[in-house]
């Protein structure tokens, strides 16, 4: 890639390349700090709107940084992570917890702690009613969420002599708050937008202070606090846990949606306490724009249980509540025990699902484990056993939901996936009951639904008669989880229900279905054998209108369901022309929605920087193909081909050391040889397999004034030799592979004279070259038409063929960064013209040019082989950093991975061009 020294060095310094988690001692990592928030001081990250958010899929990473530039498992990086996790919570879903503030007074007297807070000339009073052990202390001490030990029995901690501590969340905020009339908001009226789990734990760290503040009249322990509290109290406890650091152990229990439960995986669970239908106090209003969309959000709840993270924490569930979304909880926490492990502290954290009780009281199974952890974090026994991983979810496929993040591949599904099985049915085209009508309706589906006739409402029972019902038979091929949706009219509260069974079990009231107008929403979750099943569904409210029924095994069905045109596919406008294909980084290969953009439109990868010599070859005698294999397995995997890129980079910076020495002494050419055939051979015969099209040498021949080869070690010891040798060792390993010698701005005149000279004398030597790889870094309006098709005219007479490797036309043209002595370029440094956007006539242009480019790509289709783009969307472009940053827009595609009128306009050409 032209100039590519100032891209790598960004890439290098933005990504840690590092998936298998590394081990912390636990020694080194403390069990609790002194201060609500050990290390504050690093900078925001971004928080784009709404809009501007990304999808994700999958829970996201905790260990990469909010800005994309990386990831990092060192725990002495995650301070500044956890610290970006926090403002996003709190930006996105809590509000601000307000900070420590200075006046504040405490007294103990009569076994009553009075915390007196002043902010902005407003004070408020806090109470907690605290029960001693008998001694001197100092006593460790647990903070229940409403009464002294939450939910759990009082005797675990008054037997260990432990001090409970009441915290009345009353005084701060009440269950169901009315905004901005709250005794918080006197304080801070500046913050009446702040939800409950904002204000809940701003009370509990004012507790804590208050601890501190009477230390000579209460003899409590603050190097050994705990929290706790269940239900709607254990989301409390929990939120209190991640935001303030001195506490050291958080029991949190039965928490729930908004708590332990991710977001993402409750969205594709049965009628779970989901994002959309959480209590509304307790979170920002801004929160619920994210209800239809919680793939946008940029945290979810394993990450807000990972701000625990190093401290303690345990999770304690119970299934036999549907609406608790324990499944989903589950799936967070094996996900946030990763962080965890990572940490080398894997005992710090533990989850114990068990049902067979009553909410919120502790089973006698459950106890031991509350227990252990007592034991081990407030009192310091440290053979306690706090392994603690107990669940009934043996058949639940958790890791598809991170295994990006922990193995460098996703194996979450996507619409795309040949694995995914879908049917959808017309509902007026099913078997139904007499007391079923149809309706007409242009926006239904097919222009009709099916009604229940006025009147006929049975809220409380399932109707008798089979008049009532519709039945759907359908045949299932797989061992997975199906989920049913329907597309439906419920306009209130009193028409939004159906009763709905599968097979021969009991049927389920399926409620709370309102939308506005036609909607699709999911009222069933199922697994399940292959064969053949039916779903019945009766009315039970009369307005509840019933259009289309759809059983689909992708978690987020309603995109599969809904009637929506398809995106194009790139791949089949081209048809049998030339392959479509395109450079990414093997970071990519991890996200869902990147995964999918590929699959639809490419058919060739290139690795972008994992398997050029320096990354895969960093010694002699060490390699280094964690990247690239996983890159080759991505590929493989997919059915998709692969660009070995590149075998030999033919420039001294692009060269490790170990390459040009012998000793202390320049490399010979014997051993420079041996080496290249060493390096070549390794890696070919690693991925022939899956590689078909080799970019064994990039970039030899000189710039303007050079001689016919560009000066490096490989020229000045070998001459040309070492590109004979890479060509023939390459085609020894992989006989049918396409070979290619690749180059920037060969078509260029000067430099054009130079590379059909070298390509001639290449082919002279022998050397088995079957084509030249254009790389293709346009600049807008650059007018390369009439040297591109000089260039393709003269490498058809060679008989060489043509693969345009690394596509792209820069609009924010880098041109004057080198011109008149690099004058220009504390300039151009600060040169962002199209942060905003690209103006309609620059855009105009670049449409214009891409047409032009693949009209001619069509005319030379006998000639070029391959058309590969560089980088798959805007927001992943190397111009957008190289050689300076900025704001770039050279492909096809957004940055929210949308098909750009560029795209349009190549498809439209494609589409009605002959092949």
């Amino acid at each position: 890639m032209l100039e590519n020294m100032t891209y790598s060095a960004m890439i290098v310094r933005f990504t840690l390349l590092i998936f298998a988690a590394g081990s912390c001692p636990a020694q080194n990592v403390p069990l609790v700090y002194d201060v609500e928030h050990a290390r504050s001081e690093f900078p925001k990250p971004a928080l784009p709107k709404f809009e501007k958010l990304p999808s994700v899929r999958p829970l996201p990473d905790p260990f990469a940084w909010s800005d994309g530039s990386g990831r990092s498992t060192e725990f002495n990086d995650w301070a500044r992570r956890r610290s970006e996790i926090k403002t996003e919570i709190e930006h996105y879903g809590i509000g601000t917890k307000p900070p420590q503030p200075k006046g504040i007074v405490a007294d103990f007297k009569d076994g009553m702690l009075t915390v007196k807070v002043t902010q902005n000339g407003e004070t408020l009073t806090l109470t907690a009613r605290v029960e001693l052990p008998d001694g001197d202390g100092p006593f460790p001490a647990v903070i229940g969420m409403g009464r002294g030990t939450g939910s759990l029995p009082a005797d675990i901690f008054q037997s260990r002599k432990i001090a409970t501590i009441a915290f009345d969340f009353g005084q701060v905020m009440s269950h169901t708050q009315t905004r901005g009339d709250e005794p918080i908001n006197r304080l801070y009226p500046d913050q009446i937008h702040i939800g409950a789990y904002s204000a809940w734990p701003w009370g509990v760290s004012r507790i804590i202070d208050g601890l501190e503040l009477v230390e000579n009249d209460l003899p409590i322990d603050r190097k050994h606090l705990a929290v706790t509290g269940c239900s709607f109290a254990g989301k409390m406890a929990l939120f209190a846990g991640a935001f303030d650091e001195r506490i050291a152990l958080t029991i949190t229990q039965e928490p729930g949606g908004g708590g332990a439960a991710a977001w993402r995986v409750s969205e594709t669970l049965g009628n779970v306490e989901t994002l959309g239908k959480t209590s509304r106090a307790w979170f920002l209003e801004d929160m619920f724009q994210f209800s239809d969309a919680v793939e946008k959000l940029p945290y979810d709840h394993h990450e807000l249980m990972a701000m625990v993270a190093p401290r303690a924490l345990l999770v304690l569930g119970n299934p036999d509540y549907e609406w608790l979304a324990d499944e989903s909880g589950y799936v967070s926490c094996r996900a946030a025990h990763k962080v965890w492990k990572t940490f080398g502290i894997g005992d710090r954290f533990g989850f114990s699902i068990v049902g067979g009780h009553q909410h919120c009281q502790l089973p006698a199974s459950q106890r031991p484990e509350v227990e252990a952890f007592v034991d081990k974090f407030l009192l310091g026994k440290t053979d306690a056993n706090t392994a603690v991983t107990k669940h009934p979810f043996e058949t639940v496929d958790h890791e598809l939901w991170y295994d990006a993040w922990t193995t460098g591949n996703s194996t979450f599904p996507t619409l795309d996936d040949q694995d995914i099985e879908t049917f959808t049915f017309e509902a007026e085209a099913t078997s139904y009951g007499s007391d079923w009508v149809t309706g007409s309706d242009p926006v239904a589906s097919g222009g009709q639904y099916l009604a229940v006739k006025t009147g006929l409402n049975s809220p409380q029972a399932v109707p008798n008669s089979d008049r009532a019902a519709l039945t759907i038979p359908f045949v299932t091929s797989k061992n997975a989880k199906y989920y049913v949706y329907a597309r439906v009219n419920c306009p209130s509260a009193d028409d939004d229900s159906f009763w709905v069974k599968f097979d021969d079990k009991n049927f389920a009231s399926v409620n709370g279905l309102t939308t506005s107008g036609w909607q699709w929403v999911k009222i069933a979750a199922l697994e399940p054998s292959p064969g053949k099943h039916t779903l019945t569904i009766k009315y039970r409210e009369d307005g509840a209108l019933l259009d289309k029924i759809g059983v689909t095994t992708y978690p987020f069905g309603t995109e599969g369901l809904d009637a929506i045109a398809v995106v194009p596919s790139l791949k089949d406008a081209v048809g049998k022309r030339f392959k479509m294909g395109v450079g990414v980084s093997h970071r990519v290969l991890q996200d869902v929605e990147d995964v999918a953009l590929i699959r639809r439109h490419f058919q060739i990868l290139t690795p972008e920087n994992c398997m050029k010599p320096q990354g895969i070859h960093p010694e002699e005698d060490r390699w280094n193909f964690e990247a690239s294999d996983r890159f080759a397995e991505f590929v493989r995997k997919n059915d998709l081909e692969m660009v070995g890129h590149c075998l030999v980079w033919a420039k001294d910076d692009r060269t490790d050391e170990w390459m040009t020495k012998e000793g202390d002494a320049p490399v010979s050419r014997e051993i420079l040889l041996q080496r290249i055939e060493s390096h070549v051979k390794t890696v070919v015969d690693r991925y022939a397999d899956v590689a078909t099209h080799w970019d064994v040498v990039n970039e030899a021949i000189g710039d303007s004034g050079d001689g016919l080869l560009r000066d490096s070690v490989y020229s000045r010891t070998t001459g040309m030799d070492f590109i004979v040798t890479a060509f023939k060792v390459a085609r020894a390993g992989d006989p049918d592979a396409m070979l290619i010698y690749n180059d920037y701005n060969g078509h260029l005149p000067g430099k054009r004279e130079k590379l059909i000279e070298f390509l001639t004398e290449l082919k002279a030597k022998g050397a088995p070259i079957d084509a030249y790889g254009m790389q293709g870094h346009f600049e807008l309006g650059d007018n390369s038409l009439d040297d591109l098709r000089k260039t393709f005219v003269e490498l058809k007479k060679l008989g060489l063929k043509v693969v345009v490797s690394e596509l792209d036309i820069d609009v924010v043209k880098r041109g004057r960064w080198w011109a008149d002595g690099n004058k220009h370029r504390d300039e151009l440094k600060s040169f962002d013209p199209y942060k905003d956007g690209m103006p309609a006539d620059i855009e105009a242009q670049m449409i214009q040019q891409y047409v032009d480019l693949f009209r001619l790509f069509d005319e030379f289709q006998d000639t070029i082989a391959r058309v590969s783009f560089w980088n798959l969307h805007d927001g992943q472009s190397w111009l957008n950093y190289f050689p300076w940053q900025r704001v770039n827009h050279p492909l096809l595609f957004n940055r929210d991975r949308k098909p750009k009128p560029a795209f349009d306009a190549v498809y439209e050409l494609l589409s009605t061009e002959k092949q």
